[in-house]
């Protein structure tokens, strides 16, 4: 009996019959593929399939065929991502790490994510594998491509104009709340679940959640209401940087230059003092702000017995909790009671 590779829970094969279907569309696909990243780059006839890195990343567009996962250059419903370049700290658990962090926001924090998995190339490499969110699945629409925008898109940011930083340093987690709530029609909801967004990046030290890694897309229903796209590039970068200049990607505030609250000037980090704060200004409930950084808290056994179960390292599994209490433990001084 082994761990499904999408759930982690105990599956007779590689994915357990829910997760093969909802990632796949079909059941018994095996988390062992038949080549390497090398070959994957390029196609039948020895030419160099067009691929995309994002960051520090290669990415691969693939799609699922007789029950196969192959690179097509048109027409994706997946993404593969490989490991690290090497001259990142611990670059082979970085498929493993975005998969239990995305699994981990899915699970315990009920934030919708794109569903995601650990594959291995046929030389045992880890690869992550997510399911495109903006592709329709069913009805005469199937295979359609949503119009999706991500938040440097949606506020005009460029490097070009905005220097070669633009996507950390153009626009604060405030600012895309308002963006959020001048676009999307159920904003209070959206907004909501952004917070939540911003609150689980800031536990699980992902210092790479930057504008681009937010998006918008149209819904399938109608294509002229926009709603806030699942989460996705979820990961705890600190595994891979351990010294980040920064705990967020963003600064909370839009006019952080000018302002902080006396939790930071004391400490020097955020704390719930902050994220209060922050839910006040982008119109969050304030009791449900402070339940939702209680929750957070408090879900650091449930995260530590899911990283367990994960396919990281143990030297990563050890780093990843330490982060997190490290995170939690900021979120409990001096938290509303």
């Amino acid at each position: 009996m082994g761990l499904c590779h999408c759930c982690l829970k105990e599956t007779e094969r590689d994915f357990c019959r829910s997760c093969s279907k909802a990632l796949f569309g079909v059941t018994n696909i095996r988390s062992k593929l038949d080549y390497n990243a090398s070959q994957f780059a390029y196609n039948a006839n020895g030419n160099v399939n067009r691929f995309s890195i994002s960051g520090a990343q290669t990415k691969f567009s693939a799609k699922i065929q007789d029950k196969k996962v192959i690179n097509v250059e048109k027409g994706g419903t997946h993404i593969l991502k490989p490991t690290l370049e090497p001259r990142y700290e611990n670059y082979q658990d970085a498929p493993a790490n975005e998969h239990v962090t995305m699994l981990m926001a899915r699970v315990i924090f009920k934030i919708p994510t794109a569903w995601s998995a650990l594959l291995s190339f046929d030389n045992g490499d880890p690869v992550y594998i997510t399911k495109r969110f903006d592709v329709i699945e069913d009805g005469e629409r199937a295979g359609e491509r949503l119009s999706q925008s991500d938040f440097a898109q949606i506020a005009g940011l460029v490097p070009e104009k905005d220097g070669r930083d633009y996507k950390y340093e153009g626009i604060s987690y405030e600012g895309i709340a308002a963006l959020i709530r001048e676009n999307v029609s159920a904003a209070d909801v959206a907004v909501e679940v952004f917070f939540r967004m911003v609150l689980f990046n800031y536990l699980v030290c992902n210092g790479d959640a930057h504008a681009k890694n937010f998006s918008l897309r149209n819904s399938a229903e109608n294509p002229e209401v926009y709603e806030l796209t699942p989460a996705y590039d979820l990961l705890n970068t600190s595994l891979h940087i351990p010294f980040e200049q920064s705990r967020t990607a963003l600064d909370l505030f839009k006019d952080e230059d000018y302002f902080k609250t006396r939790f930071y000037k004391d400490n020097g980090f955020y704390g719930t003092p902050d994220f209060m704060e922050f839910a006040k200004r982008i119109g969050v409930v304030e009791k449900r702000a402070d339940r939702f950084i209680k929750q957070a808290i408090d879900a650091v056994p449930a995260m530590e017995e899911m990283l367990d179960k994960s396919f990281l390292s143990e030297q990563g599994k050890s780093k990843y909790k330490e982060s997190i209490r490290d995170r939690a433990k900021a979120l409990n001084l001096l938290r509303l009671v």
